[in-house]
């Protein structure tokens, strides 16, 4: 397997990703409706929008041995205000994927990404991959109706693997996440831009794991996983928001006053969640290797030098 296609390659993950595909000697075809590459290296770049079927037509399948389709609305606040957007385009984008695939008679590999937060709050803990599934939000809906569209164009010849990551966190992630949102904040404080950060639910504890944990996960899944397994991509550990932003905050040279933010609640928030990635390990011998204060060290350098 040497010629991967990524959708959403221009995003947080995806630019993790091409990283640690071409890392490994592996060659990219990289689909980006923003991107505006032609070629870098051994990556091929295609500005496309994926909601087109016809833009497609400009990817030669045939030469593809696998996919890994990150492409699509990834915050899961906004999912709650916009249900149908999410839907659609989750669900329609790897729909024209697969199509676009079928007319040209040719059937890569598909590694799914779906998601961590389609588990029933009720489930026992750790989640493992056959706990309870029943969404709270749009967004999950969406991340069960492409799972569902995998189980049945893998009854077309696909081979097709799901990734449930957890919370991923790193460098390069834009605002609508935890770690980003309250470590901009942050660094305002640092340069006296304000003195405040506003803040959700800080006792909501979750899975999170550095992005480039996951994407070697992805990696592996890829060469080792089993076609029509669901994996769980997550770091087995529990953290609450509250020890993230102390971590930040010990980090940086800031004091700032925390403000709870009425905004920043969701309608729906489950107090605790964390999984098992044993399968994945089983089957591919991935362990997560970065800890939580490297992480937020980099994504704190990181906001510095955005600002």
């Amino acid at each position: 397997m040497k010629n991967i296609l990524v959708t959403g390659a221009s995003g947080f993950v995806g630019s993790h990703l091409l990283k640690e595909l071409t890392d490994n000697e592996l060659t990219v075809v990289a689909i980006d409706r923003q991107t505006s590459e032609t070629e870098k290296g051994s990556v091929q770049y295609f500005g496309l929008d994926l909601m087109d079927p016809k833009e497609l037509e400009k990817i030669d399948f045939a030469t593809v041995d696998a996919v890994i389709h990150l492409a699509g609305l990834a915050a899961v606040g906004p999912s709650f205000d916009e249900p149908m957007n999410y839907i659609n385009t989750n669900i329609g984008i790897q729909v024209n994927l697969f199509e676009a695939a079928l007319k040209q008679g040719a059937k890569p590999k598909f590694l799914i990404i779906s998601s961590g937060s389609l588990y029933s709050s009720n489930a026992e803990l750790p989640l493992t991959e056959t706990s309870t599934v029943s969404p709270s939000s749009p967004y999950a809906v969406s991340k069960i109706g492409q799972e569902q569209m995998a189980a049945y164009y893998s009854q077309r010849g696909f081979d097709c693997i799901i990734a449930r990551p957890f919370n991923h966190i790193g460098p390069g992630q834009n605002e609508g996440f935890i770690a980003p949102d309250l470590t901009k904040q942050i660094v305002e404080v640092e340069k006296g831009l304000g003195n405040k950060v506003l803040v959700g639910n800080l006792d909501a504890s979750r899975d999170y794991t550095d992005v480039r944990d996951i994407v070697r996960a992805y990696r592996l899944l890829l060469e080792k996983g089993a076609p029509g397994e669901v994996y769980n991509v997550c770091s087995g550990v529990a953290v609450s928001a509250h020890d993230i932003l102390s971590t930040i905050i010990n980090l940086s040279s800031g004091e700032p006053e925390i403000v709870e933010d009425p905004a920043k609640m969701r309608p729906t928030d489950t107090p605790l969640i964390f999984g098992s990635h044993q399968k994945l390990t089983n089957d591919t011998g991935w362990e997560p290797e970065i800890d939580l204060t490297t992480t937020l060290t980099a994504v704190l350098g990181d906001w510095r030098n955005r600002s």
